[in-house]
């Protein structure tokens, strides 16, 4: 999946997310069969990796590694992408609460809540 692909799907995935947020009742049940957005997403930006039987533990785990970083590194990319765009257009809107205020409030909230999940 190229970059783009993946920025259109993180976008589908923060647009659905809100709108679940704002409309609750609307989000489906918890422990549905459904995957949702997330699940088909995750899916589908996951490399195959194909491993031969030959293959040592040491180079099976070097290829998951660097396989796996990649598309982990793709997907923080896509979702930075998503953020930066949505504080850009917030901040120029001069709010009372600049985006980087948001984060810092967000950071200290889940100093807060440490050890709850």
């Amino acid at each position: 999946m190229d970059q783009n692909e993946v920025i259109k799907r993180v976008v589908g995935i923060l647009t659905e997310a809100y709108d679940d947020f704002r409309q609750p009742e609307s989000a489906d049940a918890p422990g549905t069969e459904d995957p949702g957005l997330i699940g088909q997403f995750l899916t589908e930006a996951m490399p195959r990796i194909e491993l031969s039987p030959d293959d040592s533990l040491e180079e099976i785990a070097e290829q998951i590694g660097r396989e796996m970083g990649k598309a982990v590194s793709q997907l923080a990319a896509a979702f930075a992408a998503a953020y930066i765009q949505l504080a850009l257009v917030h901040d120029e809107g001069d709010p009372a609460i600049p985006s980087a205020e948001v984060l810092r409030d967000m950071a200290i909230r889940s100093e807060g809540t440490k050890g709850d999940a």
